[in-house]
């Protein structure tokens, strides 16, 4: 999962794609509202992760799915939220949570 801050309109993700494309549609679908929105984006590749920069206005606590594409190619698929929270760290351990 991504984490963008509202407060912010410019924003940058990095992921690890399922290959490396040379042009890129960037699809934010949200969850809430079920409407679907390409964003103008640039993207940059270092070292095997994906860098990708876009503008888009957020709201707290909003969720989205994030589709990227290559002509009809599915260069990424995840999910993307919108919070001013500071993420944790957890490890998975046999069924349970722990905070690290």
């Amino acid at each position: 999962m991504k984490i963008v801050l509202p407060s912010d309109t410019t924003h940058s993700i990095d992921l690890i794609p399922r290959f490396y494309p040379t042009s890129i549609v960037f699809n934010l679908y949200n969850e809430t509202t079920r409407e679907s929105t390409d964003v103008a984006s640039t993207f940059s590749v270092v070292d095997g992760i994906m860098n990708v920069s876009f503008d888009f206005t957020f709201t707290e606590n909003q969720k989205f799915q994030i589709k990227i594409t290559e002509s009809d190619k599915v260069v990424y698929r995840g999910k993307l939220i919108a919070t001013s929270q500071a993420p944790q760290d957890y490890k998975l351990t046999e069924g349970l949570y722990r905070y690290e």
